[in-house]
């Protein structure tokens, strides 16, 4: 812990610009986390929670392939050394030109009927047969109620009555299912659950839609503690027992890849962000501590700080991912400090406007100008989120530390 304290204030000293640190050593115990507590499944790396290439570049070579959400990140996951069979590419509103440019790099994963016409176009143009995927809307919800209207894959219910369709596409075979209700889950029986109505509609695709699945694609939701006070760790090992259990229930029966993509798993709590407080002001009983690129270095927590300033103080914010976990996904230290006097402050950016505030009325320890914040969990969804050219300041860098020590500057 100390080296990685005198690591940051070396590398602040170096650059004077705000920057966010990755810790090479805890992605790398995530990944064994999940390959030896869920090792019946294969693994996709989401290039969305964080495309930095050192990160790709580490995750591909555990054996990990990628869940690309755009036709850029297929080439991300392509230059990182991955094969076509590795890369699965699902997002919605595909163009004619994505498919185009992804056709021969990853394993598309159709999101409506109009996507499953447009690759069978192309495919057909191109005098190719081609393996897709299908994302399908299931017909519950993670909670197991009853299944609700949503922006992606196909309604279950459905694909019973595009038989004919299906048949039409002449160039284009279906060989795998991807589902995705919800993210951040901490409870393993929701897992279970879900992952046990998954198989279900498996089983279904492959006797009812007579679709010869080579894979199964669970999407992602395993969640991360953010808070130590209100949330609780997932269980891996009552998770991997019920996993045993389903694979015992229907390995046999659908004899295909098995896949779950990380999410934020990997590398959220392996990042932090770092600025400098710049300034210290008082104004009719506020304390504001002013640091360089608050909202526009970091924009999550200024999200959360929104939300909850805008809703009355009785409810109950939802999360809505990747934008906003909770009030307090986030926490502030100050580098080294050692003040045991503790005062309540505000953390508010440089940038003018009144939406920059990362943290109201915290307690930290009394501060001074030129000190260092250090704010947690800010490995996922971070910097790729952040309006980082708002007011064109400069951006903040981006700094991976290896288990060997060695430092990388991007």
């Amino acid at each position: 812990m100390k080296d990685n304290l005198n690591i940051i204030r070396s590398l602040m000293k170096q650059y004077e610009r705000p920057f966010y640190i990755y810790n090479e050593s805890v992605i790398t115990k995530q990944i064994e986390i999940l390959t030896k507590k869920l090792s019946q499944f294969e693994f996709l790396y989401s290039i969305k929670t964080n495309p930095y290439e050192p990160i790709v570049d580490l995750v591909v070579s555990k054996g990990f392939g990628a869940d690309a959400a755009s036709a850029n990140e297929v080439i991300i996951a392509q230059k990182a050394g991955l094969s076509y069979e590795k890369v699965l590419y699902s997002s919605p509103g595909k163009t004619r030109q994505d498919i185009e440019k992804t056709l021969d790099k990853s394993i598309i994963v159709a999101d409506s009927y109009n996507e499953l016409y447009l690759i069978n176009d192309v495919a057909k143009q191109r005098g190719l047969h081609v393996r897709v995927g299908l994302r399908i809307n299931p017909d519950y919800s993670m909670n197991m109620g009853k299944g609700i209207s949503s922006k992606f894959g196909v309604d279950e219910e459905t694909l019973t009555n595009q038989k004919e369709f299906f048949k039409n596409l002449t160039n284009i075979k279906i060989v795998g299912i991807h589902v995705h209700l919800r993210s951040q889950i901490l409870e393993h029986i929701t897992l279970y659950r879900y992952y046990e109505k998954v198989f279900e509609l498996a089983l279904f695709c492959k006797e009812s839609m007579d679709w010869e699945l080579e894979f199964v694609n669970f999407g992602g939701g395993i969640g991360i503690p953010y808070s130590v006070s209100n949330d609780t760790p997932l269980n891996f090992e009552l998770l991997s027992e019920g996993c045993k259990i389903l694979f015992k229930k229907f390995k046999n029966k659908i004899n295909a890849r098995f896949i779950i993509e990380t999410g934020r798993f990997l590398v959220c709590q392996a990042g932090q962000y770092i600025t400098r407080i710049v300034d210290i002001k008082e104004s009719r009983g506020t304390k504001y501590l002013i640091v360089t690129n608050g909202l526009n270095g970091f924009l999550r927590p200024s999200i959360a700080d929104l939300l909850t300033a805008y809703m009355p103080q009785e409810s109950k914010l939802q999360g809505c991912e990747p934008l906003f976990t909770s009030k307090d996904a986030f926490g502030f230290t100050i580098l080294e400090s050692e003040k045991a006097l503790l005062e309540k402050v505000s953390i508010v950016g440089n940038l003018c406007t009144s939406a920059d505030i990362m943290a109201k009325d915290i307690m930290l320890p009394k501060v001074n100008v030129g000190d260092i914040l250090v704010v947690s969990n800010a490995g996922s969804y971070s910097y790729t989120l952040t309006p980082v050219l708002f007011a064109s300041q400069p951006l903040p860098l981006q700094i991976y530390i290896k288990s060997n020590g060695e430092i990388c500057v991007g």
